[in-house]
This record gives structure tokens, C-alpha cells and sequence, in this order.
């Protein structure tokens, strides 16, 4: 694998950031989080949306279990490819996941929409 860049937790929801590392050639974005369980979903979309910006392959973790406040912390993780689709995903009952991907296929995403598109 070539290039990663990285998104700590909440960055994944500033597009900019995500746009500048894939302009940036980043192949891989790498986005670990500490989550709440009832924001799951929303988090998702949000890794989706990095890796379509970036036209990389979106990949992260999370903190699971509950904690000593009570808090259940989300455990799910992902691994998207540059166009949004979920490729795999983790859960308490899963909580690795492995997927073979070609870093080509982040490079020629960057010459397709919305990456190419001029500030």
C-alpha cells in the first residue's frame, strides 16, 4: 500500500480535510474514533463521504465495549472503497475485518467526479 493520510475522529466530518489529503495522493485514509454506539450509523456516512472526497479507500476503528461511566462506546469499524461502497465492517460479535484492495483503484477514483472537480 502507497500513501495514508489520517483523520483523527471528528476531522472526518470536515470534507476539506479529506479533498487535501486525496489532492495529496493519499491512497488510504485512515480515520480512528472513540464513538458513541447510538451515532453509529451517522459516523458511517460520514467515513463514506471522506472516502469519496478523497478518492481513497476509507479504513477505521473504533473503541467498544461500555464503560465505567456506562457509556457503550460504538465498536463498529469499516473499510470503504473510493467510491462510498462499504466493503466491510466490524461489530462486537466481529471485531476484525480484512479486505484486499488495489491502492490503483484509489489513483484512477481521483480522475473521476467529484475529485476533479476545481475549487
Amino acid at each position: 500500500m502507497g500513501k495514508v493520510g489520517f483523520l483523527m475522529c471528528t476531522e472526518v466530518w470536515f470534507t476539506e480535510h479529506a479533498r487535501a489529503l486525496g489532492r495529496d495522493g493519499v491512497e488510504v485514509l485512515a480515520t480512528p474514533r472513540s464513538t458513541e454506539w447510538a451515532s453509529r450509523d451517522k459516523w458511517l456516512a460520514g467515513g463514506r463521504a471522506a472516502a469519496v472526497m478523497s478518492g481513497a479507500f476509507g479504513m477505521s476503528s473504533n473503541r467498544s465495549g461500555t464503560d465505567a461511566l456506562g457509556m457503550r462506546w460504538g465498536g463498529l469499524g469499516w473499510i470503504i472503497d473510493p467510491d462510498g461502497g462499504v466493503l466491510a465492517t466490524t461489530s462486537e460479535d466481529e471485531p476484525f475485518a480484512t479486505v484486499t484492495v488495489d491502492p490503483l483503484d484509489a489513483q484512477r477514483a481521483k480522475a473521476t467526479y467529484p475529485r476533479y472537480v476545481a475549487e
